[in-house]
């Protein structure tokens, strides 16, 4: 990340670009005024170029949902989905209620295996007790000694038990969150 003074003393233009961990290399740009607590300005962007409408040319429309859902191996059933929707717009048709409910239940089915995607596998690791440890100790004694909210909910007592469950092939599973 890197931050610039704006003219106005009290706002910070902040850049993290890229953010590395989600395909697509996607930046995100703020202008935040910390005395007033308040973003004035937030915008992202992303740099990779995934060609569709290059490689879609002289392809049957009618299969633009099976082949954008394999392009990214994260996110497949979101370019299926745009595409099926693009592929309505452009026959002019819309799907009964019943269809709306099915693509809608099959978003929520891919929002959860991202979910679980994203934070296991590509954030995670940055919040794992020997990560941390390795790059900077003193979070990982501070965070042993900071009790963790809603522990009678997850039962991890402290936030040094949450870091330490992170621990790729290491963590533990008897939280009651994970049971």
């Amino acid at each position: 990340m890197t931050t610039t003074k704006n003219v106005d003393a009290d706002v910070v233009d902040m850049v993290w670009d890229p953010i590395t961990r989600i395909v697509g290399s996607l930046g995100i740009y703020a202008s935040v005024d910390f005395k007033a607590k308040e973003v004035r300005e937030c915008h992202s962007t992303s740099s990779i170029f995934r060609g569709y409408s290059i490689f879609m040319k002289g392809k049957d429309p009618r299969d633009a949902h099976f082949i954008t859902s394999r392009i990214c191996g994260i996110c497949g059933d979101n370019h299926a989905t745009c595409s099926v929707y693009a592929q309505n717009m452009a026959y002019g048709v819309a799907p009964p209620p019943l269809g709306e409910w099915i693509i809608n239940l099959g978003e929520a089915a891919e929002y959860m295996f991202d979910h679980n995607i994203f934070q296991e596998n590509l954030v995670g690791v940055d919040y794992c007790e020997r990560m941390v440890k390795e790059t900077n100790p003193g979070v990982v004694e501070l965070a042993n000694r900071t009790e963790a909210p809603h522990a009678g909910e997850h039962g991890y007592h402290t936030i040094g038990d949450i870091m330490r469950s992170l621990n790729p092939l290491e963590g533990s599973s008897t939280a009651r969150h994970f049971r």
